[in-house]
């Protein structure tokens, strides 16, 4: 055996790092696979702290386990060759060979505190004023054509923008469509306030539609809070300054796209509010969100890991929804999605919206979550 279970984890594993393995000839992993595959070696959290524990024992074992990879997009695969290799692995026995790139190599897994992402590459463009809402007009209206799938308040906005620009929303793509009139009408007004072409008795609507939303979501976020089994002025008083940072939070936030593809995968407010005011350090208060998992992250950070987990399980999800369209797509237990340490439970309705999503943080929550 020239990999143990204990050796792929120390050299490879713990650093979450891309590999390419050979297997030897004749095999049952060379059967299913061929000569080779590349990917991710993952692990449950459970998982990799037996493996931590043991790569500190006096006496290191080495085991023939069995091993499951994330196969790299780069590589096509069969569906039954993926399930193989994700959920339940190749024999350590069966490899080689493994050849990985070098470079620095850190064990996110042990880092203990607040998490940062790595730094974003930002891409600067000027937009003239108008070009903006034209543009996202025509991106709308491509996908709308082409019968790729729209989050609700993107057909909310794409009917607002066609009304500005005098588009015939009875016919076309609109056909296929259902809005809401009401919240079509207020990005209509919010385009024509943004061009400043917005007239005298539509500044006044507008104002009043801006402030009916800002009570709307006053009201889900007050709720979201008073579900903790305690009164808001008791919640308030003692936990003032969390509680005003989970309300600046909430507000800020209407509707994120978090994937595209045949399936589009978006967070709507609701359940914004139920991760954030759940999951979140500074919105923990009190009784019944005592105990919860919190996301290790700033919460200028929180959608950016939201979207980056999501968009980690792309081919995963698309091809689920294409094959399974009536069902949730759901990681959790030991099929929960790692990133930068953390595990990560998450459930997708079948609409495409993200219903759950939370971090595991002890075993008993991850086996009490178990599929």
């Amino acid at each position: 055996m020239n990999f143990s279970y204990e050796e792929l984890y120390a050299m490879f594993g713990r650093y979450d790092i891309n590999i390419h393995i050979q297997f030897a000839p004749g095999s049952k992993s060379y059967e299913i696979f061929g000569s080779y595959l590349m990917g991710d070696i993952i692990y449950s959290k459970e998982e990799r702290e037996a493996l931590e524990k043991a790569l500190k024992s006096d006496t290191i074992p080495r085991s023939d386990e069995l091993v499951r990879i994330l196969p790299s997009p780069a590589i096509d695969l069969t569906p039954d060759q993926y399930e193989q290799a994700e959920r339940h692995g190749v024999p350590c026995s069966d490899i080689i060979e493994i050849l990985s790139m070098n470079g620095p190599r850190t064990n996110a897994f042990t880092k203990v505190g607040n998490r940062e992402l790595p730094a974003p590459r930002t891409l600067y463009m000027h937009v003239k004023r108008g070009d903006g809402n034209r543009l996202m007009f025509g991106f709308l209206d491509r996908r709308a054509s082409r019968k790729d799938s729209l989050s609700p308040q993107e057909v909310n906005l794409y009917f607002g923008l066609a009304t500005y620009f005098s588009v015939n929303t009875k016919e076309g793509p609109f056909a296929d469509l259902t809005h809401d009139p009401k919240d079509a009408r207020y990005f209509e007004l919010k385009t024509k306030y943004d061009d400043l072409v917005i007239i005298d008795d539509e500044i006044k609507e507008f104002a009043a539609a801006i402030s009916e939303r800002y009570f709307v979501k006053e009201g889900m976020i007050t709720a979201e809070f008073e579900r903790s089994g305690e009164k808001m002025q008791t919640i308030a008083k003692a936990f003032g300054d969390e509680v005003n940072n989970a309300r600046k939070a909430c507000h800020k936030f209407d509707e994120e796209i978090l994937l595209f593809g045949g399936k589009l995968i978006y967070l709507d407010l609701e359940r914004f509010l139920h991760i954030y005011c759940r999951h979140v350090t500074e919105a923990q208060v009190g009784g019944a969100f005592a105990g919860k998992s919190v996301l290790q992250y700033k919460y200028d950070d929180i959608l950016e890991v939201i979207k980056l987990v999501i968009q980690s399980q792309s081919t995963e999800i698309q091809d689920h929804f294409k094959n399974n369209p009536g069902n949730n797509f759901r990681r959790s237990g030991r099929r929960a999605v790692y990133l930068y340490g953390n595990y990560y439970h998450v459930d997708i309705e079948p609409s495409g919206r993200l219903l759950t999503f939370f971090p595991y943080e002890n075993k008993a929550a991850s086996e009490a979550d178990a599929e």
